[in-house]
This record gives C-alpha cells, structure tokens and sequence, in this order.
C-alpha cells in the first residue's frame, strides 16, 4: 500500500486543480459526483496502472459511463439484486447476470488490452494487475476453505482461473474500490456540514496534519489524522454503504442457544439496523465521531460495526479505501469549509431500487474558501 501512496497524492493534486475548477463553475456541488471522479481515477491509477481522467475530462468519458451503468437505478436491476442475494440458484438458472453485458464486454476488451500492454508479464507495479497476470500464469487460484476455518484442518480450494473469473473480479475491484470511498467521503462531509463543532476540529486536525509534514501529502495521513478518520467511521456507521450483507452457511451450525442452521441457508445481515440499535450506539442518530477515537473504540461490541464486512471475507481493500479517502479528504479540507446548499434537507431518504446507500436527490453542499488557505497549498513530495 504505502508504495502506491505516490499515485495517490498525484491524483490528489489533480484533485485540487478541479475542484477550484468546479467551485468557480457554482458554489453548490452534488459531492457525490465530485467525489467519484477523485476515487474513480485513484482506482484506476493504482489498481489498473492506466489514467482514466474522470476529474479532468468527465464528458464522454468511458469509465465515468461504466460506473453509471453499474449502479444505475432501474426497478427490474433492483429486483434482480435482491433475487440473486435470495435466490441465487434460481437466479442463475435462469440465466441473469451479476452484471450487464456492456459492462462485462467493455472490462474484457480493457483488461485483455491491458495484459497485451505488459506482455502478459507481471510489471513488479505491485498493482491488481500484477495480481491478475500471476493468476493467469498459475492457471489455477488456491485459498483457504471457509469451512472449519477454526480447526487445525488443512482444508483448500482450488479454484480454475479463466477470462470470466478475472472479468468478475476486475468489474467487483472497480465498483468497490470507487463507490466505496466516494459515497463515505460524501456523508462525512455532509454530517461535517450538519456539526460546524466536528468540521472545525477536522480542520484543525488537518491545518496541524500539513504543518507537520510542509503542506505534503503522505502515506502517514490516515494514522496521523485519527479525528478525521474517526469522521469516516462515524459517517460509515450512519451510512453504512451496503445497508444488508448475505452470506451463506458452509456447514451445519448449531448456535449455543440451540438455533440450528443447515448448509447452504442463506444468511442476510442487517447492517443498518445493527449500526443504529441504540444498545450498541447510544443516541445513535446523533453524529458523534468521538466513538471511534482510539481510546473509544474499544468500547465497540465486535460484530456491531460492520461497514467493510467481517471476519475472512472482510473487504480486501479497505485498507486501500481509507488511505484515498483521507488524502481526498485533507485536500479539500485544507482550502474549504462545507455547509448545506439552500434546499438541503437535514434528514436523507434513501433510494429503494439502489443496491447501495444512496440518497434521492444526491448531497449538495456548499464550499466556502477558508482563510489564509495560500499557506496551505500542496508541495510535491
């Protein structure tokens, strides 16, 4: 991770070139979509090693319009979502697709353009395409069973690496890594927005942040930021990005209360619901990101907070997230102050037919130039 920060802190600086751009344009922004192209061209620069220009060329861009498509709401994309987390054998047996087929096509022709460019080669980049390439070379994926994943067994599954398995995970990699982190960074700055008191202690967090390190960007940001940080927690737990988590049993399990599950049931979360149950968050309507310092996060019932999942399918790049998510953050932090746009209500609703945590009618919030920002402007390391 740390050597991908570069790429990062590069995309950061582009980042502030076009949010002034944006500003100038009008003061009201619908950040989400701000956001998306910050985190869209992070993913693309770190992951795919290719320059997708979200930020400075959003007409006609490609990936700007992939992303769209992923999560576009339409009631029957609605109904198949939640027909493949009840039904999955019914789902594919009737031959729908996780994703939509220009979707899939358009990632095949990227990443087999991709791989050519390397000569099917790992490049020593450290990126997922390295990973990809090594996959491909091995002909064959090898990890640990889910089952029995608490005993000494010795238990592997060897998983068959073809063209849809690496399409799928390029398609997942890509919706996780920029939705993710763009919708987080969003509500954060819309619960900033909401509580001048929070917002001016992250700005001064981030003042002393860029002090310290003479107005540079640095992998350190996450852990030398930890009130920021503990923001995005909060936000994440009044927002949780996927409200609902399905997983399936892999074996008969009988809890010690003696509710027993068999294999294969499908098992749904309630993410949301856990992450607002007033016994493991008191007031927990109320933005409070002192819940999340570190001295408090003890305090947190395991399994309560959930926003990246849990246990061995815990989201891989959550690391990942959070180091873009805090450079995104200090380099709009550092110039502008957030409030709420006129006509911006203090209570979201939510749209039915998303897959994830999204708000009808977008967040728009209003970005005033703070003072003295000059002194902050970012060096190149």
């Amino acid at each position: 991770m740390k050597n991908m920060f570069h790429l990062i802190e590069k995309c950061s600086r582009v980042f502030e070139k076009a949010l002034d751009k944006e500003i100038q344009k009008c003061d009201d922004i619908e950040v989400r979509v701000l956001m998306a192209g910050f985190t869209m061209d992070c993913i693309g620069s770190c992951a795919f090693g290719v320059d997708t220009n979200v930020m400075e060329k959003k007409e006609n861009n490609i990936f700007r319009k992939m992303a769209d498509d992923l999560f576009d709401v339409q009631s029957f994309r609605a109904f198949k979502g939640v027909a493949r987390g009840i039904w999955p054998a019914l789902f594919y047996g009737l031959g729908f697709r996780a994703f939509p087929g220009q979707i899939e096509n358009f990632f095949n022709n990227f990443m087999k353009g991709i791989f050519k460019g390397r000569q099917y080669t790992p490049a020593k980049r450290n990126d997922f395409v390295d990973l990809l390439l090594k996959l491909t070379n091995n002909k064959t994926m090898t990890g640990d069973s889910l089952v029995n994943m608490k005993s000494d067994a010795d238990k592997k599954v060897v998983l068959e690496v073809d063209d849809e398995l690496l399409v799928a995970q390029c398609v997942l990699f890509f919706a996780a890594g920029f939705e993710t982190s763009s919708t987080a960074v969003s509500y954060t700055l819309y619960e900033l927005a909401k509580n001048p008191e929070a917002q001016e202690r992250a700005l001064e967090e981030v003042d002393d942040y860029l002090r310290r390190h003479d107005n540079t960007l640095k992998y350190e940001c996450v852990a030398d930021t930890p009130y920021l940080e503990a923001c995005v927690d909060e936000a994440l737990r009044l927002y949780p990005v996927l409200g609902v988590l399905t997983r399936e049993v892999v074996e008969d399990y009988t809890f010690p209360s003696g509710l027993k599950v068999e294999k294969d049931t499908r098992v749904h979360l309630p993410v949301y619901h856990l992450h607002h149950h007033p016994e493991y968050f008191p007031d927990p309507e109320q933005f409070q990101p002192e819940r999340f310092l570190p001295e408090n996060k003890k305090n947190i019932k395991p399994y309560t907070y959930m926003p990246f999942g849990e246990g061995p399918r815990l989201c891989i790049g959550m690391r990942f997230a959070r180091m873009q998510m805090a450079a995104g953050l200090i380099t709009l932090l550092k110039k502008y102050r957030v409030e709420l746009a006129p006509g911006m209500k203090r209570e979201l609703v939510f749209e039915p037919r998303s897959i994830v945590t999204q708000p009808i009618g977008g967040i728009k919030l209003k970005f005033v130039e703070r003072d003295n920002w000059e002194e902050r402007l970012l060096k190149t390391p």
